[in-house]
This record gives structure tokens, sequence and C-alpha cells, in this order.
């Protein structure tokens, strides 16, 4: 095993998979840093399901070779003990509690029920625990979800879509759990298409598009679909004319666009040329209505990277 492999809970390279001639998944290379909060990000058909159900060896890979947390990727069975894993909408029985259904999956996985009190607090129902699943909303039973797959005291956890259908309040607070998962010490692995959320909670991200990996880094790391700028408005077009005039004297690069003119930032710092552009603006008597800092989103950027088609 080579350092990188020892510093990743999973190192697999040319992972692909193949159903007759259709590629759902191609030659992706995959480093999860351990410890972290990996987000996997693509649009819907992106194979992000895909790549989750070979890791936990639920798909057989067509290709490719590695490890997962420190065992063969083509020997699940060396591994599975130390993974827990929602994917897609969690099944539980419907008239028994949350708690009676966590129950019954440490008696199918030989765990120790004597853990399932810290994971409801982790997941936030305890005082609901003794409600029946049928009666929880689509956020608890989200909630118990991932509390199932944190029985055994799992070294790596694999979230698929975990605040899919959930409401904002709901996302917020599975945003903080997955969070406080990973500061417990275990790696996450968590995917989604509301690039938003991956945003507040991850510090690795990879991006997929139809199979192929499209970046694999740190949030920062992500490359720039487009200049940053600050953006100003004047009262009227008059006095956007004139503050074009009184820029590009200035040796500003200035440009139109939709929501204003543009000044590009590129090695100064924001607020500095922000109110070094403001008092330009004020020098030369022209009446500003806004000057605001654009900067991209995740969203910006991964779309930057993503095509609009998709693999089914």
């Amino acid at each position: 095993m080579d350092t990188q492999e020892q510093l990743d809970a999973v190192a697999v390279t040319g992972l692909t998979k193949r159903y007759g001639r259709r590629t759902v998944v191609d030659h992706v290379d995959l480093h999860i840093p351990a410890g972290s909060v990996t987000g996997l990000i693509g649009p819907n058909g992106a194979g992000k399901t895909t790549v989750m159900s070979m890791l936990l060896g639920l798909v057989r890979p067509t290709e490719g070779r590695g490890s997962v947390l420190a065992h063969d990727l083509r020997e699940p069975t060396a591994y599975m003990s130390q993974v827990g894993a929602l994917i897609e909408s969690p099944a539980f029985y419907p008239n028994l509690s949350g708690r009676e259904n966590l129950v019954h999956l440490c008696r199918l996985g030989g765990h120790d029920p004597s853990e399932i009190d810290g994971i409801l607090d982790l997941v936030g129902l305890l005082g609901r625990e003794s409600d029946a699943y049928g009666s929880y909303s689509l956020g608890m039973k989200q909630r118990l979800g991932i509390g199932a797959a944190l029985l055994g005291d799992p070294r790596l956890v694999i979230l698929d879509e975990p605040t899919n259908g959930v409401d904002p309040t709901g996302m917020r607070d599975i945003r903080a759990m997955v969070r406080r998962i990973a500061d417990s010490g275990r790696t996450v692995l968590v995917s989604s298409h509301l690039l938003a959320e991956l945003e507040h909670v991850c510090d690795h991200l990879i991006v997929l598009d139809q199979g192929g990996l499209r970046y694999q880094g740190t949030l920062a790391g992500l490359p720039a679909t487009r200049d940053e700028v600050i953006v100003l408005r004047g009262r009227m077009a008059a006095d956007e004319e004139r503050l074009v005039q009184l820029l590009r004297s200035g040796g500003h690069v200035v440009e139109h666009t939709a929501t204003g003119l543009a000044v590009a930032v590129g090695a100064s710092d924001p607020a500095a040329l922000a109110g070094d552009l403001n008092r330009t603006a004020a020098d030369g008597g022209v009446n500003l209505v806004e000057l605001h800092h654009r900067t991209e989103s995740l969203e910006d950027r991964v779309l930057g990277l993503v095509g609009t088609g998709s693999r089914s």
C-alpha cells in the first residue's frame, strides 16, 4: 500500500461500470481523504449512485482497482463491516417505532443495541424514538436512515442524497448532522444535486458528469468560469456613461453587463478596489445606486464543468 492510500479512506483508479454497450461510469479515479466530508456532485444520471453502489459492493465494477479503508476494492466483504450507508430512500417497518427499527437492525447486524441512544441523540430523534416510523415526516425518516447507517460505529459513512425532498429547516439540520458525524472521526461521502447544500458542509469535492470525472479537490480549488468583478450601477444611463469615462481614464477595464458595469478585480484586494471605485464615482459627481463584489457560487463553478447531457 502506498502513502496516498494510507491517507485516503478511498483510493481507486479506473473505476468503470458498463451495462452492455452503455458506459455508466467511465474510468473514474477517486481519492477521498480520511476524516473529510467529501461531496459527490453532478446532475441526475451523472453516475453518483452507481459509484457509491460499487464502493459498497452492491454493483460489481467492470474495471478498476484500489482500496476502501485499506482493503481491496474487489473484496468488499473485507471492509463492509466498517462502512455504513444510506442509498436512496430509507425503508423501515412503518408500524414499528424508530427505536424498534434500530433494535431490529442491531439484531440482524450483530451490533450492540446500547449505542442506539447515542445515535438517536446525534440524529435529533430523542423524544420521538417511540413514535411509529409511519408517522414520521420525510425529514425524520431521513434522520432515522442516517442513524441506521451509524450502527456498528463505521469508519466510512456513505449518504446518497440525504436531503432529497426535505424542507429547508430539515436540510439545515441534516447538514449540521453530517458535520458532527465527520467531527466524531469518521469519513463521510455524501452525494447531492443541490449544489448549495454541499457548499456549506464539504471540505472536499468530486464532480461527475455523464459518468466521467470533471473535478476532484477542495472547494477553493474549483476553477473559476468568469472573472471576479466589482459591479457598479448608476442612477441614470448618463451616470453610467460618465462613470465609464472616469474609470477607464483611471486605467480600469470596464465592461457593460446586464446588471451594470463590471470592473475586474484581478490581483487587487476587492474591498480596497470597491472603495477606490466609490471615491472615483463620488469625486466625478456620479450617483451610484449599487456597488457590490460579485463572486461565483459553487453552483456557478460546477455548472461551468458539466454539460447538459446525462445518462439515465
